[in-house]
């Protein structure tokens, strides 16, 4: 009987023991140890302000402060983690290195205990950085606006909260800041209303660059812009022709696209406008001759505060034939000039006095029509009080598109009047 019961006994203790290893075999075959990838942690640069103080700047790789790890623990401890129980740091201060490169340190901060991770392995071990110097420039803002203002109105000004920001950052990247842009939508806008933005950094190419690592104003806060709106109208434009042919040639043609332009204004100040005069400076300021084509920007000429809205109406697009002037002599008897201011105790001896030619120019088919009647010969003789002979200068007016000299003069013979004489 004591023997079957020692049996007995030894196959329970061995029944328990195997047991014990089948679970230990059980539990490590279901949560084994293994491993797991967590991708794309962001590397935090630390102590960036030990650079700071020695006027440099960092610029880190891009792509090289991310970093993947490689997780192993038990199945269980795995199922429980994601990418916020992982901070990664890089710090400046202690952990540079050739001054290029910066060791990532990877911590577990998660809830369970950190000895549950058995090893951490990482993608890479250092973030790639520049060391720079650091700059400050001064760059001017541009604005430029999309959209467009309630029906009947158009784009005023458009002035920015400043027109210079400073920018700072490592000298590379501020060198290759070629533009700085305020871009707003004025959609519906009436009035005056203030839009706001974020500044773009564009570079040589037009592209907009990344302001990472660059300090300024309205990069991540909103930067103002005061718009105002106009009212618009519909005007001529006169050109004036007096001096677009040069001497000697006078302007045969004249012709100009388009023949009216929309300006915009306070409407109090564009309500009296029905017309742009444009001053004779204008046209052919390098006296040219024949037929010319000649494209003329009138916003320079508009009055003060007065805009036109489209760029491409701005400019005007005269065409002028310009050719020379034909001369004709024309024979003129004393009677025919007025002799003005002359004393009264003298008179004008028309009798011993020649004619007076004078050269009249004009184009050919103007020429043709001059009625002499409309050209007017005058002497002054108000400084001449005796009788005799003197040569007095001569004034010729001819009607508009005819010339005629200023220099010319004359022989006038003075007399004493008869009844003076006789006394």
């Amino acid at each position: 009987m004591k023997p079957k019961l020692i049996n007995n006994l030894l196959w329970k203790i061995l029944s328990v023991l195997a047991a014990i290893v089948l679970w230990l075999v059980v539990v490590n075959i279901d949560d084994a140890v293994t491993s797991m990838k967590i991708r794309n942690i962001k590397v935090n640069m630390m102590n960036m302000e030990a650079l700071t103080s020695k006027g440099q700047m960092c610029r880190v790789e891009e792509g090289t402060d991310v970093v993947d790890i490689t997780v192993y623990a038990r199945r269980s401890v795995l199922n429980k983690l994601s990418s916020t129980d992982f901070v990664a740091t890089a710090d400046m201060q202690k952990n540079l290195r050739y001054d290029s490169m910066v060791k990532i340190d990877v911590a577990y901060v998660g809830s369970m205990s950190s000895s549950s991770i058995q090893k951490m392995e990482t993608s890479r071990t250092n973030v790639i950085v520049n060391i720079e110097e650091s700059v400050t420039e001064q760059f001017k803002v541009s604005v430029e606006t999309e959209g467009h203002p309630s029906l009947g109105l158009v784009k005023g000004s458009a002035v920015p909260e400043q027109t210079l920001v400073e920018i700072t950052g490592p000298v590379s990247v501020v060198n290759r800041i070629s533009k700085v842009l305020a871009k707003v939508n004025i959609t519906g806008i009436t009035g005056t209303q203030v839009r706001t933005c974020k500044l773009q950094l564009l570079d040589g190419d037009g592209d907009e660059m990344d302001g990472t690592y660059l300090e300024y104003i309205g990069k991540d806060t909103d930067f103002e812009v005061t718009i105002t709106t106009l009212n618009k109208k519909l005007v001529g434009i006169s050109f004036d022709i007096s001096e677009a042919a040069p001497e000697g040639y006078g302007l045969v043609a004249v012709s100009y696209k388009p023949e009216t332009v929309t300006i915009a204004g306070v409407k109090s100040e564009i309500s009296p406008i029905y017309n742009l005069n444009i001053p004779p400076e204008a046209l052919n300021p390098n006296r040219e001759t024949g037929r010319i084509e000649q494209t003329v920007d009138i916003s320079q000429y508009l009055p003060e505060g007065i805009i036109i809205p489209e760029k491409d109406e701005e400019e005007i697009v005269v065409t002028m034939d310009i050719q020379p002037l034909v001369t004709n002599i024309y024979s003129f008897q004393p009677g025919r000039v007025q002799y003005l201011n002359i004393q009264e105790s003298l008179a004008v001896d028309g009798e011993s006095m020649a004619a007076l030619e004078i050269p009249i120019s004009a184009l050919a088919q103007d020429l043709a029509g001059l009625v002499m009647d409309n050209v007017t010969i005058s002497v002054d003789l108000s400084g001449y009080r005796r009788a005799g002979s003197y040569t007095v200068p001569v004034k010729v007016e001819v009607p508009d598109k005819y010339a005629a000299p200023k220099n010319l003069t004359m022989e006038v013979q003075l007399i004493q009047k008869i009844d003076e004489a006789e006394e």
